[in-house]
Order: structure tokens, then sequence, then C-alpha cells
């Protein structure tokens, strides 16, 4: 059944690219004009994209076929608001964005890295989680210790995630601190195959966002710690935090601002605090603003 998605979710991704290139909208988008809270009504659903991959966030629950997890948990109640119902859409990251810029649905609800390069080009909705980018190795891997011990190591992370430009800029400031650097950088298309690679020796760190890497250690004590600083908390790779959330088009205006509210009434009636405790253990307290990096 696994096997028959991603062949499914494949032959999605280039259907995709085709649309793009015909300006065919989708089920759920307009072709012309922007989405409204009207339209999104009228069709008596939100179409949501994610890749169902990236636990706890989102990810296919015991039956191969639901999607489940801190995201789809707002999703829901966020439709459950409008009165409108979930159609939730599992499609290969790779090809999300230009999804949602082919009106294939109306909101890009993976768990996206707040980039200027993205807040530039979409409407990034305020965080839903801390995504600052951090490492993690195999339990009891005594050879790192310390950030200064991934010197000559090999590293994995997703390609085309923000966290790959953050473990390659972290690179280049070892090397320019008088160090050698990685042994090798590795990406995969999904984490949990670079997890896998992990606890079976291929690699020796992964490099990936707190959030996700926290669920992950927590669920599985016995095979993944973090790499830790001076102070034996994880080390983060960079020097300022990433936030997470994420995007709509630009032109649906309506749409986003009403993301954004429902986001700020879950922090304030304590919904968010509630699943941030079901998923990740702990809350994080978010930003409402100056959440986007200048560069």
């Amino acid at each position: 059944m696994r096997k028959l998605k991603k062949l499914l979710a494949a032959v999605l991704a280039g259907t995709m690219v085709i649309t793009s290139l015909t300006g065919c909208g989708g089920s759920g988008s307009s072709s012309k004009g922007p989405l409204t809270i009207e339209q999104i009504k009228k069709n008596g659903k939100l179409i949501v994209a994610t890749e169902a991959a990236y636990e706890p966030f989102e990810y296919l629950d015991k039956d191969g076929e639901t999607i489940i997890g801190y995201n789809a948990d707002l999703f829901k109640k966020i439709c459950d608001d409008l009165g409108v119902e979930l159609d939730y859409m599992d499609v290969p990251f790779q090809g999300i964005l230009a999804g949602l810029e082919a009106k294939k649905y109306d909101i890009v609800g993976a768990t996206l890295g707040i980039t200027k390069e993205r807040a530039d080009k979409y409407t990034m909705t305020v965080p839903i989680q801390k995504g600052t980018t951090a490492f993690i190795k195999k339990k009891g891997n005594d050879n790192i210790k310390t950030p200064e011990d991934m010197e000559g190591k090999v590293v994995g992370t997703q390609t085309s995630c923000y966290n790959e430009p953050d473990v390659k800029a972290y690179n280049e400031k070892l090397i320019s601190n008088g160090g050698k650097g990685y042994k090798e950088l590795k990406t995969y298309d999904g984490f949990p195959d670079a997890y896998m690679e992990l606890k079976n020796g291929k690699l020796d760190l992964v490099a990936q966002n707190y959030a996700s890497l926290a669920a992950l250690v927590k669920n599985n004590p016995d095979d993944y710690e973090f790499v830790e600083d001076g102070n034996g908390n994880p080390a983060m790779v960079s020097d300022t935090d990433t936030w997470l959330s994420w995007a709509v088009r630009k032109s649906d205006t309506e749409l986003s601002d009403y993301i954004n509210s429902e986001i700020k009434k879950f922090k304030k009636d304590g919904t968010l605090d509630k699943l941030q405790k079901k998923w990740f253990g702990q809350t994080v307290e978010l930003p409402d603003k100056d959440y986007i990096p200048e560069k």
C-alpha cells in the first residue's frame, strides 16, 4: 500500500507541473482572482497539501491512509471553526509549492521553515512551532560529544528543506574557523530515510529542526540523542532562531488572515499549548511578529 501511495504521489507531482504550464486550476481554488472564505465555505472543504512523512507534524497512521500529527490536529480545529471538511492531500515535498502556485490546493500545510525567499513569494502564516536546526546522533556514540566533534563526520539532512542550507553554512563556519568540516553531506528525499541510515551506522549525524528531533528522541530514547553544547543543551546550527509555519498564495489574503487569527486564538485559549505538549512533550513560546528573517 505504501509503495502504491508513493507511485500515485509521483504521478500527482507530474500532473502539477503540467497544470502549472497550462494554467488549469484545482477543484478547490478559483482559477481567476483570489480565493475567499466564502468560496471555501461554498466548496465545503479546505484543501490542504502536505507530505505525510514528517513525524510528529504530519504522518500516516497505522492504517497507511489517515494523516495524523500536530498540524493535522490544528487543521481539523480550523476546519471545524470554518464549518467545512478537511481535504488532506499527501504529495511529494519537492513539488509542493509548485502545486500551490498551480492552484491544486488552497494552502500548503506541510511544515515549512520561514525564510526570506519563501516569504517574498508566499504569505507565511504566523509560526506554529520552533524550527531551529539541530543535530542528533546515534545513542551512545561517544565519538561525538560537542559540535567540534562533527569534524570529519558524515552528516545527513533532507534535500529542498531549509535545514540543508543551514547545515551547509555551518560546515563553512567550521572550515573558516580552521577546521576541516564534514567528511560528507548526504541529502535524502525524506527524513525517515536519514533516521534509518543513522540508526544503521551509515551516518554520524542528522540535521533537522529542533521540534521534530525532540519528538524523535522522546519517542526513541534508546536509538537517538542530541549533540549538546557546552551547557548541556541541544547544539543549534544557527545563531538565530528559525520558525515553522504554512504557506498561502500572496493573493489569498482572506485565507491567510483567517489562518493567522485562528493560530492566535489557539495561543490565547490554550489549544496550542495542549497540542504542543501532546506531540512534543513541551511548550514553546511563539512570536506574532518579527519572525521573517531579513536575509
